[in-house]
């Protein structure tokens, strides 16, 4: 009965045309354009530039709205093998608990359903989140990801997170996987920053694959 009165109590618009009943509709996303980027050798695929409709729908996931999982998740289900273990890229507890719910892993358990996977939640993100550092401060942080005590590491996944834009992030929970001897088969993210964005102020430039 909640899935039949809620578009009624909460309705969506696509953020890209405006159709009623979808917050991204597949006419919309089908404009996305895939990119690969190279991270010190972890060959990333993201669904989209983070521009336009896309980075609409990911900031309005961001802010807590559930409506925008779906269509993002079937937007990174294309980039990732069937059968893959995916490990999402959690974010902190806080920064779950203000939206009520983790993106990563919302999309990371969608992804996996939609390809006959497996989520592996292993991780645990801590300290502050990287929103509003500078690049630099993005670059340098390290060691922000544990393993959650008795999850089981598994031999080989496909991390996956919502947007690459230095690629610290999605580099520090690929350490800690490793060091638990985990084989990081490669990345995928809804979005990555346009490279032109990404190197304005200088610093580690993100390799076109």
């Amino acid at each position: 009965m909640w899935a039949a009165i809620r578009p009624w109590l909460f309705p969506v618009w696509c953020v890209g045309c405006g159709v009623p009943g979808i917050g991204f509709c597949p006419a919309c996303a089908a404009t996305a354009q895939p990119a690969a980027v190279v991270l010190d050798g972890l060959a990333v695929d993201a669904a989209s530039d983070y521009a336009g409709a896309v980075r609409d729908a990911i900031l309005a996931m961001k802010r807590g709205e559930r409506a925008y999982l779906d269509p993002l998740a079937a937007l990174l289900a294309p980039l990732v093998a069937p059968g893959s273990v995916i490990v999402p890229v959690t974010t902190t507890r806080r920064r779950a608990a203000e939206r009520g719910f983790d993106q990563a892993r919302e999309l990371a358990r969608r992804v996996a359903e939609l390809r006959s996977g497996t989520c592996a939640d292993v991780l645990l993100k801590r300290g502050a989140a990287q929103r509003g550092r500078g690049r630099g401060e993005r670059l340098t942080a390290q060691g922000r990801f544990a393993l959650r005590p008795g999850a089981p590491v598994p031999p080989c996944a496909v991390l996956l997170d919502d947007v690459l834009t230095t690629g610290a992030t999605v580099r520090d929970a690929a350490a800690a996987l490793g060091a638990a001897g985990c084989r990081i088969a490669g990345a995928v993210v809804v979005a990555r920053t346009p490279p032109g964005r990404e190197t304005r102020r200088g610093g580690r430039r993100l390799v076109g694959a």
